[in-house]
């Protein structure tokens, strides 16, 4: 099996050991240098260095002919965009990410991720077992009907305007899915920097609304 791991992380290196152990062929996409460096010299594979939410870099790496990718770099945001771009620009049937903030396994699921857990080990097993990576699945999109899609609007006074996503404290469970900008769609990700009148969508839980428009207009 080729597997596409994104992110170099100690969760990416546990990853990266575990399945060269099991003999799949396996390529990382890191963007810090130093780290591409490490990896090919410690375990002689095949690194691309890039931000693995860009597409010319997901090509690179090969995507059009991987089995399974997974997302395991320290932003959910772009752990969700990576996935998702796997599975609607490259048609990608495995993707699979860990989630650094609890409680957003939901989140991902319902947006399309066919699997997101917090732990490597679990991940690490549901890439090679289909018959548990479906039964997992399923169990992470129980409840999914309490979820809400809701919209906000940037407003002039707000002191999100120019800041980075990844900078603005979000509720635990919520997950922005795309921002309208003009006439434009843009895909949200870590290192976005909101602009005034940017409609944001997010997905959360209905009780968290109020408290996700006070994160982007105070």
């Amino acid at each position: 099996m080729f597997i596409i791991i994104v992110g170099g992380g100690k969760v990416g290196l546990y990853l990266v050991k575990h399945f060269m152990e099991q003999g799949h062929r396996v390529l990382l996409v890191e963007e810090d240098w130093e780290k591409v460096k490490e990896v090919r010299k410690k375990y002689g594979i095949e690194v691309v260095w890039g931000n693995g939410t860009e597409e010319t870099v997901l090509e690179e790496a090969g995507i059009e002919d991987c089995d399974a990718l997974v997302a395991v770099t320290e932003d959910d945001q772009d752990n969700l965009v990576i996935c998702q771009l796997a599975e609607r620009q490259y048609n990608i049937a495995k993707t699979y990410t860990r989630v650094n903030t609890p409680g957003n396994e939901k989140l991902f699921s319902w947006l399309g991720v066919n699997v997101a857990v917090s732990s490597a080990s679990i991940l690490a097993a549901m890439v090679e077992d289909d018959l548990s990576f479906n039964d997992f699945r399923n169990l992470l999109i129980k409840d999914q009907d309490n979820l809400k899609l809701i919209r906000m609007t940037v407003k002039g006074n707000s002191p999100s305007i120019n800041k980075k996503i990844k900078d603005i404290k979000l509720p635990t469970e919520a997950v922005l899915v795309a921002i309208l900008r003009g006439d434009n769609s843009l895909v949200p990700r870590g290192n976005t920097r909101l602009a005034e009148n940017d409609v944001i969508l997010a997905l959360t839980r209905p009780e968290l609304e109020e408290e996700m428009k006070k994160a982007f207009n105070g």
